[in-house]
């Protein structure tokens, strides 16, 4: 996905949120609260996990170049 726009960003994070929260809900209402809660887990959990690996994964979070991390003796 290459669209990484605010508004993308903020309509997923919403369906995420919004969609397995009604799920549940309405198959709550009709009297299946544990296959429900289920739909929930899994909506929510596989929605953070796609997060995650289009918009958090690819981000370089790496020391600038120059910079001693502190790992390497040499780098002292």
């Amino acid at each position: 996905m290459s669209d990484t726009s605010p508004l993308v960003l903020g309509l997923t994070v919403a369906a995420v949120i919004v969609v397995p929260g009604l799920a549940n809900g309405f198959l709550g209402a009709l009297g299946y609260p544990l296959v429900g809660s289920a739909v929930w887990v899994l909506g929510y959990g596989l929605g953070v996990v796609f997060i995650w690996y289009e918009w958090i994964r690819p981000l370089d979070i790496s020391a600038p170049e120059g910079v001693s991390t502190g790992e390497d003796p040499a780098d002292e």
